[in-house]
């Protein structure tokens, strides 16, 4: 059974993998945290962003708390990831990738690079 880091005040779950991968690379990158954004894109409509962050204004984002580092969600993301997860899942050869299970998302391409919302 795998272990998820949950608080009711945090916007989005992660999964203990995902969190101990967010955070050696949020302190590799000498980052406060990372962003976690939806932009049009792809052949199924949207694809997942995420960058660091060095600074950012808490009323511009939703945010989850891990550790001493910040998971943050710009509001114009956050009503299609709201409820949403972030796991860590090894692809053999292909490494390790990050993926984000929103339970709004209604579809995905084949190759899992995008996600269909119907809004």
């Amino acid at each position: 059974m795998e272990t998820r880091t949950f608080n009711p005040n945090n916007f989005i779950s992660v999964t203990e993998p995902a969190k101990d991968h967010l955070l050696k690379q949020i302190k590799d990158n000498d980052a406060l945290g990372v962003a976690l954004g939806v932009m049009p894109n792809g052949c199924a409509g949207f694809e997942f962003t995420w960058d660091f962050v060095s600074e950012y204004y808490s009323q511009d984002y939703k945010i989850t708390q891990m550790d001493d580092s910040v998971l943050i969600v710009d509001l114009l993301s956050a009503d299609l990831l709201e409820g949403s997860e972030v796991d860590l899942v090894d692809e053999g050869i292909k490494g390790k990738t990050l993926i984000v299970k929103s339970p709004k998302a209604t579809g995905a391409c084949g190759c899992g690079e995008s996600v269909t919302f119907n809004i």
